[in-house]
């Protein structure tokens, strides 16, 4: 039996802007886009479950939500208005996982586009392993990503037992 994925990729990326929002950080459409990507990628690590279920594609520069990037491409290179974000209205997400998200926005949310689009395809990432330039919806698979977040949560551990 298959687990259904935990939400929806626009869902996760709501969940996220709400929590920025109350923390005083505008996010790009860009920044969006990987903070998104990088919460599913450790929810499959941390939390053994697909936050979504949404296809991810490896672009030029790096994995994308084809689903969130038509959402929010309208912005360009700004930030998601902020008049856009409601931060105080009710979350649909379970505790665990708005607490989870908290954490993801904690160690990444200060990054601009660039920096997260280079940790997300560096040599090894799920993304290197299958992006071939020039050509347009390579999908990304879940057990790709979870090996990656997996082996990057095992190298933490290792480190911080040590």
């Amino acid at each position: 039996m298959t687990v259904a994925p935990i939400t929806s990729a626009l869902t996760a990326a709501d969940e996220i802007l709400k929590i920025a929002k109350r923390r005083g950080i505008t996010l790009t459409p860009m920044q969006l886009v990987k903070l998104t990507y990088i919460a599913h990628g450790w929810s499959l690590a941390v939390l053994n479950r697909d936050l979504f279920g949404d296809r991810i594609e490896a672009w030029k520069y790096g994995p994308v939500i084809p689903v969130l990037y038509h959402a929010t491409k309208k912005y360009g290179r700004s930030p998601v208005p902020a008049h856009l974000i409601d931060e105080n209205s009710p979350s649909s997400l379970p505790a665990d996982v708005q607490s989870f998200l908290e954490d993801v926005v904690e160690k990444y949310g200060s990054l601009s586009g660039f920096a997260l689009s280079n940790l997300t395809h560096r040599e090894g990432s799920p993304w290197h392993q299958v992006y071939e330039d020039g050509v347009m919806n390579i999908e990304i698979d879940d057990a790709r990503i979870a090996e990656h977040y997996n082996r990057l949560l095992n190298d933490y551990r290792s480190s911080s037992a040590a």
